[in-house]
């Protein structure tokens, strides 16, 4: 009995830690920033800024269309060069810092 009322209780602490909210506010169920995480750009300084990039204000519950929405922001953001590099992006649940 003790047995199985401990494992009611794992189960209704582990359902209940899926949804909510992170520290921070944001949706822990939905993707709500997007990032670049890498830069091959040529200067130091670029790549510093290109790293620091980070957008939020979305909810978006899928992936593939946070990735979507993220893949725009970057591109957008990359199109101050005036000789583009490459540079990879995330999205994460939780907010910009």
């Amino acid at each position: 009995m003790k047995t199985k009322l401990i494992t009611i209780l794992g189960c209704a602490l582990l359902v209940s830690s899926c949804g909510g909210k992170n520290s921070d506010g944001s949706d822990k169920t939905t993707y709500s920033s997007c990032s670049i995480t890498e830069s091959s750009a040529l200067f130091a300084s670029d790549r510093a800024r290109d790293i620091s990039q980070c957008w939020d204000g979305v909810n978006i519950k899928e992936k593939s269309l946070a990735l979507d929405w993220c893949n725009t922001k970057a591109s957008t953001y990359m199109g101050r060069y005036l000789i583009g590099h490459s540079y990879k992006i995330k999205v994460a649940s939780t907010n910009c810092p």
